[in-house]
């Protein structure tokens, strides 16, 4: 576990465990026997488990000045070859504007070109360059270990079990 999930952990468990001092005066609105604890919501611990995910990769990332999110970018083009941004938003799970953005920042350091799709001339098809393929190979290894790290307080088989759900309820294939 990373320092930061540490001290984010204790943060969270202080609070549970706390009363405020001037926070919640209003006894009638505040029920200790309410069966809702935001700690317990899937949202809120999927929130909680891509932060860390995404803070840890991050820190992996630093010394090739990439952020998760160009990391994704490419991975997907490595995996898809040739699609459009609009298809390579979907595939990442990004929103039009954030996509945009990514892309941009990619092709200025020539790691994405766009070339005409020669079937449909009115279609723009990025892909990585040279460098771009170089940099999603060296992706990979940091990638893997980023997953290891996060995934390791659980046994092999929690690991599949939890890939498997996660996939399921988010409809991934």
């Amino acid at each position: 576990m990373t320092a930061q999930h540490n001290r984010q952990r204790r943060s969270m468990d202080r609070d549970e465990t706390e009363a405020p001092s001037n926070e919640g005066t209003d006894a009638a609105k505040h029920d200790k026997n309410l069966e809702f604890r935001v700690t317990d919501q899937i949202g809120f611990i999927l929130r909680l488990a891509h932060q860390r995910a995404n803070a840890n990769l991050a820190e992996k990332l630093t010394h090739l000045e990439l952020t998760p999110a160009q990391a994704v970018v490419l991975a997907r083009l490595a995996e898809r070859g040739s699609v459009s941004q609009n298809l390579l938003g979907r595939l990442v799970a990004m929103e039009p504007a954030n996509i945009r953005d990514v892309v941009l920042r990619l092709k200025r350091r020539r790691f994405i070109s766009q070339d005409r799709d020669q079937a449909d001339r009115r279609l723009v098809l990025l892909r990585l360059t040279p460098a771009g393929d170089t940099m999603a190979r060296k992706l990979i290894p940091i990638s893997m270990k980023n997953v290891q790290e996060i995934l390791s307080p659980l046994s092999p088989r929690e690991r599949d079990t939890l890939r498997a759900l996660l996939k399921r309820i988010s409809g991934v294939e």
